[in-house]
């Protein structure tokens, strides 16, 4: 038994596809590719597969991750024909075996995102106000209620890339993974509320990469 690491990208149609549905999707893929994954044990076994930060319906990305454990070592060519027997719209990047130190899933703290809102004006000094504030308190849900919460402490950086009379495109560093994930939907909708004539109403996000609690992607 072997475990790999997979960095790869979701753009087009596939940003549809649900983190559920990827699971199948890549099990159905290594299947294709005659590549033998490993299951558990028990009266339901499932693929011994796991994938990094889930992804909300509708964002493109770039740099996600899946670790998977199968019955053999992986050639280039095993590699290849993993790619060709994806759907359109997910690509693996990179791939890598697990060795001892590497970094875990479970290490994930941060993820960079490009976010282009269009319809709307900002400036550099509404988003360093925006940031200088105490605290930023928006409605956020969790699985059981839905409750005031301070969202600051959880963005890291917000920076203006461009911007134009008919839209702007951020930069978002934000908290992601076990401990706290921050969309970036939630910080759109923060800005909208406290910086006076944003409106985040026709938005695309694109998450740029993954990084661990050290700041380093993970492969």
């Amino acid at each position: 038994m072997v475990k790999y690491r997979f960095c790869y990208s979701k753009f087009g149609d596939a940003k549809y596809i649900s983190h559920l549905d990827l699971i199948r999707l890549f099990s159905r893929a290594f299947k294709r590719a005659h590549i033998p994954l490993t299951y558990s044990e028990g009266f339901n076994p499932h693929p011994k597969m796991a994938i990094g930060l889930p992804l909300s319906v509708g964002i493109t990305s770039e740099g996600e991750y899946v670790d998977a454990e199968v019955d053999r070592t992986l050639s280039i060519e095993d590699f290849e024909n993993l790619n060709r027997a994806m759907p359109l719209g997910i690509c693996i990047n990179q791939a890598a075996e697990l060795v001892l130190g590497m970094q875990k899933l479970a290490d994930i703290r941060w993820a960079v995102y490009t976010v282009t809102v269009s319809g709307s004006t900002l400036s550099e000094s509404q988003v360093k106000d925006f940031l200088a504030r105490e605290s930023v308190i928006v409605e956020k849900k969790t699985k059981r209620k839905v409750e005031d919460a301070d969202i600051l402490p959880d963005i890291a950086e917000i920076a203006l890339l461009d911007a134009a009379e008919d839209g702007v495109r951020l930069s978002m560093t934000l908290s992601a993974g076990p401990a706290a994930n921050l969309k970036p939907e939630l910080v759109l909708v923060a800005m909208s509320t406290y910086i006076d004539g944003f409106r985040a109403e026709d938005f695309a996000i694109h998450r740029v990469k993954i990084l661990s609690d050290k700041g380093r992607t993970l492969l």
